[in-house]
């Protein structure tokens, strides 16, 4: 029965993967895109005065000379990459004719230096039901013990600020980047980002037993790379410890055997074990912990 079911779960991870990968290419593409920060007429204007200055330089020599022909290579290079890094300091942009503030691309996660968890839970509960509860991005403070809240700005951008090293905090702005209803949500943090970070939950139905199987995928790139989660680890903080507990207490609340805290101020009364409440077992740092520095992760 398992083996005749097999087929259908891989069909639609199979699915998934196709759909995320295609909207990881449109993102790459929109990243493109936004890097052009000047206008079209201002690009070409650049080229000319580029290539103008460009040749002076050269034909005059001298520092002089030197120091024309590096601005006019300067101008060349913004008016073929459209990418003005003095406008990108300032974060302003004239892309669409006229001055205006510049839209924040996603900080990629370099694979190479991005500490991973995954874990997988089976929830008798139906798929609608799960992707509306996690979907609430304000609401995954309740799951995510180290993530003090969620702000939801709109429908797809949200504000996400977690514990840190020495009581202090850590924030960075996220984006739902691709979503199918009931079936899947992926979201990455944006610039600037301290931690770069990403994440993906997908909602299957089980193949046994009925239920939805519910697999959570976390990345995050701390400053010190795998270094700091070397360190994590040795002071007794795993990022897979901790997304495999905050699954946990997600099925737990989902199927109605737990309700926890929900204010910053319960939850620090129980570390100090004035309250114990709600509570499944499992401290250590929230993903966003996880890799020094650390925020990891997000709610």
């Amino acid at each position: 029965m398992s083996e005749q079911a097999m087929p259908v779960h891989t069909a639609v991870e199979d699915d998934w993967s196709q759909n995320v990968q295609a909207s990881r290419t449109a993102s790459a593409r929109r990243r493109r895109q936004a890097a052009v920060n000047i206008s079209e007429p201002e690009r070409l204007v650049s080229a000319v005065a580029g290539g103008f200055f460009a040749i002076y330089g050269v034909r005059r020599k001298g520092w002089a000379g030197l120091g024309l022909a590096a601005l006019g290579a300067e101008l060349l290079r913004r008016g073929m990459t459209g990418h003005c890094m003095a406008y990108d300091a300032l974060g302003v942009s004239t892309r669409d004719g006229h001055l205006s503030v510049a839209t924040r691309s996603s900080a990629d996660v370099d694979p190479s230096k991005a500490v991973k968890a995954r874990a997988v839970e089976t929830i008798q509960r139906p798929r609608a039901e799960l992707y509306r509860m996690w979907r609430d991005f304000s609401q995954l403070p309740r799951y995510m013990v180290n993530l003090q809240r969620v702000d939801v700005i709109t429908p797809t951008r949200s504000h996400w600020v977690t514990k840190g090293p020495a009581g202090a905090t850590v924030e960075w702005d996220a984006e739902i980047i691709a979503e199918r209803e009931n079936e899947y949500i992926e979201w990455q943090s944006v610039e600037p980002a301290e931690v770069p970070n990403r994440g993906t939950v997908q909602f299957v139905d089980a193949a046994v037993g009925g239920g939805t199987e519910v697999i959570v995928t976390l990345e995050a790139q701390p400053p010190a790379g795998k270094v700091g989660d070397l360190v994590a680890r040795a002071m007794g903080k795993s990022p897979q410890q901790e997304v495999t507990q905050a699954l946990h207490r997600f099925k737990q609340i989902a199927e109605g055997d737990q309700q926890p805290p929900t204010s910053s101020a319960t939850r620090a009364a129980e570390s100090l074990g004035t309250s114990r409440a709600g509570t499944t077992g499992g401290s250590g740092a929230a993903w966003p912990e996880a890799g020094d520095r650390s925020s990891g992760m997000s709610r």
